[in-house]
């Protein structure tokens, strides 16, 4: 398992190959997928390996963490605003399978 050295990341593999980057994602993008449907989010943290969430957690774990912690796209952040004073900047990825939402960790 390779270790996250920088963010934002360039290229996400996953058990189907690599992943296609489709574009920044904010709050709407999120909720419209999880109206359609499971998604998969995977959290990229500088220094840890990629934390790919269960899909079955995906709704537990878009309302307990990613929500209360997710920065709006080209929105100016500063951390204390949120818990822990830690964000994620969200991007959407495609490889073809379920839709997969990169949470690239800033604290």
């Amino acid at each position: 398992m390779s270790v996250v050295t920088k963010l934002p990341l360039s290229r996400l593999t996953t058990p189907r190959g690599d992943a296609t980057r489709l574009g920044d994602a904010g709050r709407e993008t999120i909720r419209d997928l999880l109206r359609a449907g499971t998604i998969r989010f995977v959290v990229a943290d500088v220094g840890a390996a990629l934390h790919w969430v269960p899909e079955a957690d995906c709704f537990d774990v878009w309302k307990t963490e990613v929500q209360p912690h997710l920065a709006e796209p080209d929105q100016r952040v500063s951390l204390e605003q949120f818990p822990g004073q830690y964000a994620y900047f969200a991007s959407q990825w495609d490889d073809g399978a379920t839709p997969i939402i990169l949470l690239s960790k800033a604290h």
